[in-house]
């Protein structure tokens, strides 16, 4: 298998290439998943660490639920530092808890280290108090203390949705300053819109927007660009109210401020369009009488214990339209 799979050199085309995932109507395709899981069988790590660097998070949460259970954990295992934990926020809780109650505490806490603060956090939520306690011990003090902090906000808040990775500034610095420190800065987060100055006490001050940065000269002060009046969101805001103001001012990201007003985070539209799926999920589910945490990778006995009210009801319901049709068919009769 191996000399068939053998990664790509430079010129010829990927992996992903000669072996397609998806058909041309966007569907996962069964002899991908297939090849997939005949490589875990085989421990052909060098195929399948090609395969999971090439895909997209979204992609490899996918492939992952297409997977049978064994086999998505020892995907994990054998693909070791390759693979992206973030593609376990893409799959169903139930499976993400399957897999991350199988892998040791020391495995799930390096992937953790890996990720945004948010992404962090929504992956350790979903594990319960003991297991989750068991992965921050292993991470370093000063990111469990991070993540720690975002955990203690109330489910559903700002605080838990925001990413504790930003850029913070002097006012009294100028775009030179700015720029020259976002170069030689190496943790820079990965995505950003704009750059937020605070004062000594971490309190904030206002905004300056990329763009308008890099508009301006080296020697310009940032106190001169800087936003005062950009919209911000508190910690303890509930997570609807900050999708929907991001979609009445069109907002991009957010800054998120504490009680006294010292900047903590901020919220991108990458978190707000996860929110507006998560509810929408949620409503549609209530219209057909199913609870908001039931997922489709759920058993069947779990699924009908999440709905046997629902059921209940319906079926009372039928009885009682069925006894008023019966009543009116015998009166008619009765009559005739």
């Amino acid at each position: 298998m191996a000399d068939d799979t053998d990664v790509a050199h430079p010129g010829e085309a990927s992996l992903l290439e000669r072996h397609p995932m998806r058909d041309d109507e966007g569907r996962i395709r069964p002899e991908f998943v297939e090849e997939v899981a005949r490589a875990i069988k085989a421990g052909d790590t060098a195929f399948l660490r090609a395969i999971v660097g090439e895909l997209h998070e979204a992609d490899l949460g996918d492939l992952i639920a297409a997977l049978e259970p064994d086999d998505r954990v020892k995907l994990v295992e054998l693909t070791g530092s390759d693979f992206d934990f973030s593609a376990l926020n893409e799959v169903d809780e139930t499976v993400r808890e399957e897999i991350l109650e199988e892998l040791e505490p020391e495995e799930v806490a390096e992937g953790v280290r890996e990720l945004e603060s948010d992404d962090a956090v929504e992956l350790l939520e979903s594990l319960d108090e003991e297991d989750r306690e068991e992965v921050l011990e292993k991470l370093p003090p000063s990111e469990r203390d991070v993540i720690e902090r975002s955990l203690e906000y109330p489910e559903n808040s700002a605080g838990r949705r925001m990413q504790t990775e930003f850029i913070s500034v002097p006012p009294d610095w100028t775009v030179g300053q700015a720029i020259d420190y976002m170069r030689e800065t190496s943790d820079l987060p990965d995505r950003f819109y704009e750059i937020y100055a605070v004062d000594a006490d971490k309190r904030w001050q206002g905004a300056v927007a990329l763009d308008v940065l890099l508009r301006s000269r080296r020697l310009v002060p940032l106190k001169e660009l800087v936003d005062e009046d950009r919209r911000r969101v508190s910690v303890l805001e509930d997570q609807e109210e900050v999708a929907r103001m991001f979609g009445k001012y069109n907002l991009v990201a957010a800054p998120v401020v504490d009680t006294e007003n010292r900047l903590v985070g901020v919220i991108t539209i990458d978190d707000v369009v996860d929110v507006i799926e998560e509810e929408a999920d949620e409503d549609l589910k209530a219209l057909g009488g199913v609870t908001s945490d039931e997922e489709l990778s759920d058993s069947v006995w779990t699924i009908a214990r999440g709905r046997f009210n629902w059921l209940l009801v319906n079926l009372a319901t039928a009885f009682l339209s069925l006894g008023r049709t019966n009543d009116a068919l015998a009166h008619a009769l009765f009559r005739l």
